[in-house]
């Protein structure tokens, strides 16, 4: 089926909620849960909520069914039991529904046969009628641009990464967590079972979505490995395509098989395709959002020399050791820029004055500003990662927040004047103050176009995986 059909699942002029209580509490899963996100996301259109008996909720007329509602709908999106979604489909289709999408489980995935024919019959009656199926069994879409979500506590503002999920669970934190790095979102798609819409269809579709630059792909299985090997490679070509590929151990495969009724598929087999297509395949649900913020910081490569900067001498021999192993080339500074640098304390007591380099308690006195213009003016020095281990500095919250802030407002005004790129890590957390000051410093510094990351791990590998993804696509000449 043609991926134009799919408007009406990114962008419809009206949608109706199927399973809505009057009764229910906000936020509870479930229809009230759809009713209360595509609120708090701003749809603009008209909202429908459905229940046999009627009512009212959040000041909207509650319709019996689908085919009560006045205008017309098309969306529809079903909250309730599996043993109404046959009915709902005939219901859909009288009233000229385009798409619906069944958040409620109990087909296919259980592996019984009357969830496997349940399935087969509400897809023989939506294809009948030119409906596109998403799911059944996951959470949907989520389009801030058109004001489509499913949960309320999701950024409203859009952005340029696309996201394909068979996992609803996975979607959900990778949605929260990479917005909180800054991430934001063109659309992104939880298809569980994947009985229509399925991430041949939604790789086609991002690959030509002018809102989306770069895509992220949770694969459990296909479907079609031909069509998607074709789809993916033609994405990937003209997008960077991070996929992480799940399902590759014995007990991985089960597991699929029982989520979402996928067969996973070797795992030397999809190393070999997204070598071949030049997609980035990750390991971890981190690295997939780290790549995630990379892409999103990062539209060119920036080179493997780099420059270390933190607090606590055992954290940066650590650092050094981390970025190295992971590909990155940490340069000795030559006895001039040492020199400077020196200059620049009131004591070189506990510090170390080399790549990486522990300024020690001087940073309180000094700020990080000066460093990371000596770093910006060293012509062996590609790109500078500052790491900010709270857990190593015992001090009162007041006085904690004074001098971390100090550091991260010199970072930020560093990139502002600045030519070359910096890296942040706020690593080793070990208060819940230490968390509550994370969030908010992480929001500063991505606001300001600065990249964080959890650790120096995961900074430099998703550093060496964004140089190795650009020079396969030089080489290729895409």
């Amino acid at each position: 089926m043609s991926t134009s059909n799919l408007e009406a699942i990114f962008n419809p002029r009206s949608i109706a909620i199927v399973g809505v209580s009057t009764k229910a509490t906000r936020g509870q899963l479930g229809g009230n849960n759809y009713l209360d996100a595509m609120i708090s996301c701003g749809f603009r259109g008209p909202l429908y909520p459905v229940n046999p008996k009627g009512g009212e909720v959040r000041g909207l007329t509650v319709y019996p069914s689908v085919g009560d509602i006045p205008g017309p709908v098309d969306y529809v999106v079903s909250a309730i039991p599996a043993s109404g979604a046959l009915q709902l489909t005939k219901d859909c289709a009288a009233k000229g529904v385009k798409a619906i999408h069944f958040f409620t489980s109990g087909f296919s995935e259980l592996g019984r046969p009357e969830g496997i024919k349940l399935e087969k019959d509400v897809l023989a009656i939506a294809r009948e009628h030119g409906i596109r199926v998403v799911g059944p069994n996951c959470m949907g879409v989520y389009v801030p641009s058109s004001g489509v979500s499913f949960l309320s506590d999701l950024c409203n503002e859009s952005g340029q990464v696309g996201i394909i999920c068979q996992s609803g669970g996975n979607a959900i934190y990778v949605l929260r967590e990479a917005a909180n790095r800054g991430v934001r979102f063109s659309k992104a798609v939880s298809y569980g079972n994947a009985s229509d819409v399925n991430e041949c269809d939604l790789m086609e579709y991002m690959a030509d979505d002018p809102d989306t630059g770069i895509i992220m792909a949770y694969i459990e299985g296909v479907k079609d490995a031909p069509r998607f090997k074709k789809a993916l490679q033609r994405a990937a070509s003209r997008k960077p395509v991070i996929v992480l590929k799940v399902g590759v151990t014995e007990s991985g495969a089960r597991a699929a098989a029982s989520h979402t009724g996928s067969l996973s598929g070797a795992d030397r087999v999809w190393d070999g395709l997204l070598q071949q297509v030049n997609a980035v395949r990750t390991s971890t649900i981190e690295e997939w959002i780290d790549m995630a913020v990379t892409f999103t910081f990062f539209s060119e490569p920036v080179g493997r020399r780099v420059a270390l900067l933190g607090l606590g001498g055992g954290a940066t021999v650590l650092a050094g050791d981390e970025a190295t192993k992971e590909g990155l080339v940490i340069p000795a500074f030559p006895d001039e820029m040492r020199r400077r640098t020196a200059a620049l304390l009131g004591s070189e007591a506990g510090t170390i004055i080399n790549n990486p380099m522990d300024l020690s308690a001087e940073a309180w006195n000094v700020g990080y500003y000066p460093v990371l213009k000596v770093f910006d003016e060293y012509k062996d020095v590609d790109l500078s990662i500052v790491h900010l281990s709270l857990g190593l500095i015992a001090r009162p919250p007041d006085t904690h927040r004074e001098i971390w802030d100090k550091l991260v407002d010199d970072i930020v005004r560093a990139r502002k004047d600045f030519r070359k790129p910096i890296v942040v890590v706020i690593q080793m957390a070990t208060s819940p103050d230490h968390y509550c000051w994370m969030l908010e410093a992480r929001e500063k510094l991505y606001r300001a176009g600065i990249a964080v990351y959890n650790s120096i791990r995961h900074a430099s590998r998703s550093g060496t995986r964004l140089l190795r993804y650009y020079e396969r696509k030089n080489a290729s000449g895409r």
